[in-house]
């Protein structure tokens, strides 16, 4: 490491672990924390987020690898299930010319749901198809470290050393202060590290030039070494006055990287709280994936409205795509008017998060409960139709791209559907990529077409 990169980082590092000591508000440390987070404040005062030492980037003298090229799609924008009120994605078609124009900027899409979203193979095949038309922007956002065992994303590996609590689990603290990814990773280990990795030995890892380290700025917060490449690039201090997530942005080389976030956590300190890494390039498709096993639409309003504000403000996504269903299905004791009302007061939340994002709903994919079909298939369905329209939205049936009601059966004989006849095998998955981008690519065309 040179002597430059080395004096800064060391005057940090004797400054922010006494700092955190003398925190106003004291953290129990791990496994078991009883206190709760101090409340935020009624209306929250405009101050700028606290300010990482960002330095000079690790040099990597190597050239962006050459990026593997997505299977073409297999299916025809002329046979695709139409998307509902396409108009609603007016906005997010304008920025994908912009890029086709040549403009510098990306273009994101943040894709929200349950365990459909969470294995990244419906979400991952859409990324490299739209990023195979509207060039590489970027993985996105990944969640920092494993905050479940197999949790596992698409172009990228999670790992994570010593004592970490996964927080918006079974198990940790629900407190609400992660943003729509709606869980984190928490340690008061010295020695705990949250690591991410796109490098590959076959040189066909993703690149990216900026990071975004995502965490709980909150009193007595620790403060944690950010490395790249196995250089120290910056300490971030994780103390703020109120419970809220931050972020702190990094410039890199356009290459594959592997990042490690170090806590830097005394004895005496708080703890850190890891949410997730953003990895982006100058230009072209992001496609986020958070999604969380078992989860239903309700689940983000556990999240403070604050939370998913400052998240979304940080990921900037032109498209919302909520992706939730199927979990209500098999919910015995769904009411469809609690549905409803808990539905709307998502999407409300969500346009207001992210306001100048186009929405869209897809419905839940064809299932078997046993021999039948779910009995809310109908109701859900009704529900995220209406819902959708009401609050600016569009809407695309999955189960109808499916090839609708049953369809699962046909699809498990192919290889297409597992034995539970409710998640798909990877092909399965990729197929119903397919379906979306292929629809998207149709109502954009059939927008411009309408001009």
């Amino acid at each position: 490491m040179s002597l430059r990169r080395l004096r800064p980082l060391a005057l940090l590092l004797a400054l922010c672990p006494a700092a955190a000591a003398q925190a106003p508000i004291g953290v129990p440390r791990l496994p078991i924390r009883t206190a709760p987070l101090p409340p935020l404040p009624a209306s929250l005062p405009s101050a700028p987020a606290l300010a990482s030492t960002a330095l000079e980037a690790p040099r990597v003298d190597a050239p962006p690898p050459q990026l593997p090229q997505a299977p073409p799609l297999a299916v025809s924008p002329e046979d695709a299930v139409p998307i509902e009120n396409a108009a609603a994605l007016t906005s997010f078609f304008a920025a994908l010319g912009d890029v086709e124009a040549g403009a510098l900027r990306r273009v994101r899409v943040t894709q929200l749901g349950d365990s459909h979203i969470a294995a990244d193979m419906w979400s991952g095949r859409a990324r490299a198809l739209m990023q195979a038309r509207f060039g590489h922007g970027g993985r996105g956002f990944v969640s920092a470290g494993r905050p479940w065992p197999s949790y596992a994303q698409g172009q990228v590996r999670g790992a994570q050393t010593g004592a970490w609590r996964s927080d918006g689990l079974r198990g940790g603290l629900d407190d609400g202060r992660a943003g729509p990814s709606t869980c984190s990773i928490a340690t008061a280990d010295p020695n705990a590290t949250a690591t991410l990795d796109t490098t590959s030995q076959k040189g066909t890892g993703a690149p990216f030039s900026a990071l975004s380290v995502l965490y709980l700025r909150q009193p007595g917060g620790a403060c944690m070494r950010v490395e790249v490449d196995g250089e120290a690039l910056s300490i971030v201090d994780t103390r703020g006055p109120w419970s809220l997530p931050a972020a702190s942005r990094f410039d890199l080389r356009d290459t594959p990287h592997r990042v490690v976030a170090r806590s830097l956590s005394p004895p005496t300190a708080g703890e850190l709280r890891l949410i997730g890494f953003s990895l982006e390039r100058a230009s072209g498709l992001v496609w986020d994936a958070l999604g969380i096993n078992g989860a239903q639409a309700r689940r983000l309003l556990r999240e403070s409205p604050e939370a998913l504000s400052t998240t979304l403000d940080a990921l900037a996504p032109d498209l919302l795509v909520v992706s939730y269903g199927t979990n209500e299905l098999f919910d015995r004791n769904l009411n469809a008017d609690e549905y409803a009302r808990a539905l709307s007061e998502v999407l409300t939340r969500l346009r207001g998060a992210a306001p100048n994002a186009a929405c869209l709903l897809t419905g839940p994919f064809d299932a078997l409960q046993g021999r039948r079909a779910p009995a809310q298939f109908d109701a859900v369905y009704a529900v995220q139709r209406a819902l959708a329209e009401r609050s600016g939205c569009a809407f695309w049936d999955a189960r109808r791209a499916m090839g609708g009601p049953g369809t699962i059966r046909a699809w498990r004989r192919k290889g297409w559907a597992q034995r539970d006849n409710v998640h798909l095998t990877r092909p399965g998955y990729e197929a119903l990529g397919d379906h979306l981008v292929a629809a998207l690519l149709a109502a954009r065309d059939r927008l411009t077409e309408s001009r």
